[in-house]
This record gives structure tokens, sequence and C-alpha cells, in this order.
């Protein structure tokens, strides 16, 4: 079996999965087009094409990625697939996935939700023990979630997958000056068994526009975000100063 590869692991990541050491593979390609995107080098146009957009990345044999998986083995517990968006990919997501189980490894996926039956798909046969839903924009707003993503229909399919069960999700929002609507995003997770965690945007790794001209907003700006909803149960910030802090 073939993937397109972004040529992107990171062995071991403590923070990717709170609390465990972890594998990612970045998969490329993505059926959104965020106006913020930090990982746009993996949408690139290229010369293949796989559902729904055209990839950049190399094709690559599964094998090569099933082998730094076991490299890592030793110093993990848990692989994470992430992107551009996994789930395009779905028959290597599910591929990897299953071979990461029969590792002894859990297996996270970070996600735009887009493909909520997909994630079901995995869930079903017990290859799927988390989602990090990236939640771009209060999901009532559907104006704004296609503004943002460039998909009319981005908002349903996020909730969606929001409302998948028998597997752990954390909700994540990536967070700029112009487009941090925090307080909206968290209102949908009231009552929901679930993480908040909101991250540090990074302006300068936005595609081309106006966004790259904004300032970074400060660890003391995420605490105030943070604490805006403290009306869930488990808030979090990830900064470059401190990385994962707990905040509600």
């Amino acid at each position: 079996m073939k993937m397109i590869f972004s040529g992107i692991v990171i062995p071991i990541s403590t923070i990717d999965w709170y609390g465990r050491s972890v594998s990612v593979i970045f998969f490329n390609g993505c059926n959104f087009k965020c106006l913020y995107c930090s990982n746009n080098n993996f949408i690139k146009v290229a010369n293949q094409r796989i559902e729904p957009l055209y990839k950049g990345g190399s094709v690559m044999e599964i094998e090569e990625i099933e082998k730094k998986i076991l490299d890592a083995k030793s110093f993990i517990s848990a692989v994470v697939f992430s992107g551009g968006e996994p789930t395009t990919q779905y028959d290597a997501l599910e591929h990897l996935a299953r071979f990461a189980k029969e590792q002894g490894l859990l297996v996270g996926v970070e996600t735009n939700g887009y493909y909520p039956e997909r994630l079901s798909r995995l869930i079903e046969k017990k290859l799927l023990d988390k989602i990090f839903l990236d939640i771009k924009a209060p999901l009532d707003d559907v104006q704004k979630y296609s503004y943002i993503t460039g998909r009319d229909d981005a908002a349903g399919r996020a909730s969606k997958s929001l409302e998948l069960e028998n597997v752990d999700i954390e909700v994540r929002t990536t967070v700029f000056r112009p487009f941090s609507e925090v307080l909206g995003i968290a209102s949908a997770l009231v009552g929901r068994e679930c993480i908040y965690v909101i991250q540090q945007g990074i302006p300068e790794n936005a595609p081309e526009g106006e966004i790259r001209k904004e300032k970074v907003l400060t660890r003391d700006e995420m605490i105030v975000l943070a604490r805006s909803v403290s009306f869930l149960k488990n808030v979090r910030i990830r900064t470059k100063e401190r990385g994962e802090e707990k905040i509600v």
C-alpha cells in the first residue's frame, strides 16, 4: 500500500497527548484551506491526486512508516496521526492504526472532524483511542466556519464528530487576534466530557496574508482567554513559553 506522506515524523513527543510519550506522523493533504493554517506546507499542489484535494509530499510505501513506528516503539505508548488531515487518506490511516494497535500502542487522530463516519469506522473497529478535534469557530456560526475553512458544510460535520461516542475527545482551538472565538466555541462543549485546549497560534507560520502581521497572543492573554470559559471543567492552554498548562 502507498500513501502521500509529508516527510515529517516526530519520533518522540510529550506535548501532543498530555501525559504520554508518543510518535506523531503527519499525513499530507487536507480538504480545508484555513486562513491561518500552520501546516500549509502539507497541502501544496502536486502531481498525485488523492480525494478530495491535490496533495504535496511524496508517494511512500506504507511499510516505511511502519518502520518508523517500530523504531520508536520502546520509547512511546501511543501514535498520533496528524496532518494535513489524516482522514482524507482513510485506507492508509486504518492500516497504520491497526499496525500501531498490534504493537500494543494507543492511537490518536488529530482531525478537523469533516469525516465523522470515517472516525466512527475506526472506533467500531477498536482502532482509535482518542480524537483531538480542531474546532475552528463557534459551531452555530456556519458562515464564519465556512469563511475560515473554505467548506460550507464544515461546521455541521465537526458537530457530528464532537458527538461521537466510545472514544476520548480533546477539543482544540488555535487562536489568533482576528479569529479568537473561544467563548462561542466553549459554549458548545458545556456538559460534555472533554478537555478544551486553547493553543497559541504563531502568525509567521500562517499562509501569506494579513494574519501574518499580527502579534502572537502572550501567555498572560492566553490565561485570560482560558479563564473566560471557566464554566467548563477542564481548560488548558498551550504556549511556546510553558507548553501545556491546566488553567481551569
